[in-house]
C-alpha cells in the first residue's frame, strides 16, 4: 500500500514546496509513516531536527516521486509475473511450439513459467518493501526527525539507477 501511494503523495509534496507550505508535507509523510508502521507509535522516536526549507522539501519530493514511479513499475511487473507465470495456462491458448519454455507439452510449459515467475514475484515484493523502508527513512526530516546519514546518498543512487533504467526501457520501445 505504501508503495502505491508514494508517487501521488510525492506530487503533493512538490506542490507543498512550491506553495511554500513545507509543514503540510511533513504532516502528510508523518501520517503515511504511521500507517506504514501500523500505528505502533514508533514514528515519533528519534533525534529532532529543525524545520526543512521549501528547497529541501522539493528535493525530497522529487526523489520520492522517482521512487514512486519505480514502485508502480515493479507492481506492474508483479501483476504481469503472476498472470504470465503461475496462471500462464489460463492466458495462453495457442499451440505449444518446440522452443517454448518447458515445451513441447502444455503442462511442461505451464510448470516452467510458474517456476520462473514465483521467485521473481518474491524478489519484486522484497524490492518494493526495501523501497518503502528507504523512502520512509528519507522523509523523516520533513516531520522533524533525523534520518541516518547513509539514507540520502543511497536514495540518490537508487533514484539515479531507476532513471537510467527507465531511460533504457523507453529507448528500446
Amino acid at each position: 500500500m505504501y508503495d502505491a501511494v508514494l508517487a501521488p503523495v510525492s506530487v503533493q509534496t512538490l506542490a507543498d514546496a512550491m506553495l511554500g507550505e513545507p509543514q503540510a508535507a511533513g504532516r502528510r509523510w508523518r501520517r503515511l509513516a504511521a500507517y506504514r508502521l501500523g500505528w505502533r507509535g514508533l514514528v515519533g522516536k528519534g533525534r529532532a531536527v529543525g524545520e526543512p526549507s521549501a528547497g529541501v522539501v522539493f528535493g525530497y519530493g522529487l526523489l520520492s516521486a522517482v521512487l514512486g514511479l519505480m514502485s508502480w513499475f515493479l507492481m506492474l511487473l508483479v501483476v504481469t509475473a503472476v498472470v504470465r507465470g503461475p496462471f500462464w495456462g489460463f492466458v495462453e491458448h495457442g499451440p505449444i511450439e518446440p522452443g517454448t519454455w518447458g515445451g513441447p507439452t502444455r503442462a511442461g510449459a505451464w510448470t516452467a513459467h510458474g517456476l520462473i515467475a514465483v521467485p521473481c514475484i518474491v524478489a519484486f515484493l522484497f524490492v518494493l518493501w526495501g523501497i518503502a523502508a528507504l523512502q520512509a527513512q528519507l522523509v523523516r526530516p520533513l516531520y522533524g526527525l533525523a534520518a541516518r546519514k547513509w539514507v540520502l546518498p543511497a536514495t540518490i543512487v537508487l533514484a539515479a539507477g531507476s532513471l537510467a533504467f527507465f531511460w533504457s526501457w523507453f529507448e528500446q520501445l
